[in-house]
C-alpha cells in the first residue's frame, strides 16, 4: 500500500481506486482513522453534500490534522477538496476540516448549475502536481480560496473555480482525475511520485 483512501462511503471510490492502480498506485480503503497514522500518502474523495461528507469525516478530522501536520502528501477529490476549507454554505452554515482558508459557497445565479463537463486548466502558481490539460467537474458548489492557496483555475462563464488547491503537502482539486483521462491520469501519477516528511 502507497496510499491510504478514506472511506466515507460516499461516492465513486471504485472509479478512484481503478485510476490509481492505472496510475501505479497500490491504494487500501481505510475505515479506521487509526489506519493513517502510517500512511505514506492520503486522499480523500467524497461525492456528495458538504454536511454529510462532514459527518462522515468527522472521525477522521484529528488523524488528517497529524497527517498534515507530518507532512505527508494528502489529496481531496471534489468534495473531499470542499472539506478542507474552514466552512461550507450547503446544508446551512458548518463548519469544515479547516486545514485550508476559505469557504465553501453556491455557484453564482447566472450560470448553470451544476457545473458537468469539460473546462481546460489554467494554472496560476507552481505546484508539485502540476495541473494543466482538460479536467472532468461536476459539482454545484465551489471554493473560495484565496490566491496564496490556488494553482490552478477554470472558467464557467464568468465564475473563476479554485480547480486545484495547494499549501505544503496538502493539495485539493475540485475536479474528477479519476475521470479526467489522460491529463487527471498524470495528475495522480505525480501525487503517488510525492513524498513528505512522513512518506
Amino acid at each position: 500500500m502507497n496510499v491510504a483512501v478514506v472511506d466515507l462511503g460516499l461516492g465513486n471510490l471504485g472509479s478512484v481506486l481503478q485510476a490509481l492502480r492505472r496510475a501505479g498506485g497500490e491504494p487500501a480503503l481505510v475505515t479506521d482513522p487509526s489506519s493513517l497514522a502510517k500512511a505514506p500518502r492520503v486522499i480523500l474523495p467524497g461525492v456528495a453534500a458538504f454536511g454529510l461528507g462532514m459527518e462522515r469525516a468527522a472521525p477522521f478530522r484529528e488523524a488528517l490534522h497529524q497527517a498534515v501536520t507530518r507532512r505527508v502528501p494528502v489529496l481531496g477529490i471534489c468534495l473531499g477538496m470542499q472539506l478542507l476549507f474552514e466552512e461550507g454554505d450547503e446544508d446551512g452554515r458548518r463548519p469544515g476540516l479547516g486545514l485550508l482558508p476559505g469557504r465553501v459557497t453556491r455557484l453564482p445565479q447566472g450560470v448553470q448549475v451544476p457545473h458537468i463537463g469539460w473546462q481546460k486548466l489554467r494554472p496560476t502558481a507552481p505546484s508539485a502536481l502540476e495541473p494543466s490539460g482538460w479536467a472532468y467537474f461536476a459539482h454545484s458548489y465551489r471554493c473560495e480560496a484565496p490566491d496564496e492557496v490556488t494553482c490552478a483555475v477554470a472558467e464557467h462563464g464568468p465564475v473563476r473555480i479554485a480547480a486545484v488547491v495547494s499549501q505544503g503537502t496538502l493539495f485539493g482539486v475540485q475536479y474528477h482525475p479519476e475521470k479526467s483521462a489522460q491529463d487527471g491520469e498524470g495528475l495522480l501519477r505525480r501525487f503517488l511520485a510525492l513524498h513528505g516528511a512522513g512518506a
